[in-house]
């Protein structure tokens, strides 16, 4: 029953089919793609556990690096719907609607626990990959 009401929930916070881009809501200059940059915008937007979450969007991007991914549509974090990414107007707004997620559904605890329990990745080493990057070397 969690995971249905888990399911139908995140259903709502999507846009309504996949592909939608989501639009910035400011037309500021967007920072570079930099783990210095990406760090400073999640203290900025205030998102919970910054060095998980940073984490996160290094593995989904391959070191923010990869060509055939998500970035490619500006969406660091792999968010997807209906098997397909989700596309964001930069990587700033991306973070914002991970806030947003965030928001709706951590309440307390444990993280990695969380992001466990709410099936955030398919990759079942997810958890310890996330907690393997070593921050201070790149």
């Amino acid at each position: 029953m969690r995971v249905w009401i888990l399911f139908l929930t995140i259903l709502w916070v999507l846009p309504s089919y996949a592909g939608d881009t989501i639009k910035a809501a400011e037309d500021n200059q967007v920072p570079e793609l930099t783990i210095a940059n990406v760090k400073k915008v999640l203290k900025e937007e205030k998102i919970l556990f910054p060095e998980i979450v940073l984490r996160q969007a290094i593995t989904e991007t391959g070191w923010f690096k990869c060509t055939n991914c998500s970035l490619s549509r500006n969406n660091i974090f792999g968010f997807y719907y209906k098997k397909k990414y989700l596309v964001f107007d930069n990587w700033v707004e991306c973070v914002r609607y991970y806030k947003r997620w965030q928001g709706r559904h951590y309440v307390n605890g444990d993280y990695y626990a969380f992001l466990k329990k709410v099936g955030y990745a398919t990759n079942p080493r997810y958890i310890e990959d996330l907690k393997a990057i070593k921050l201070d070397k790149k």
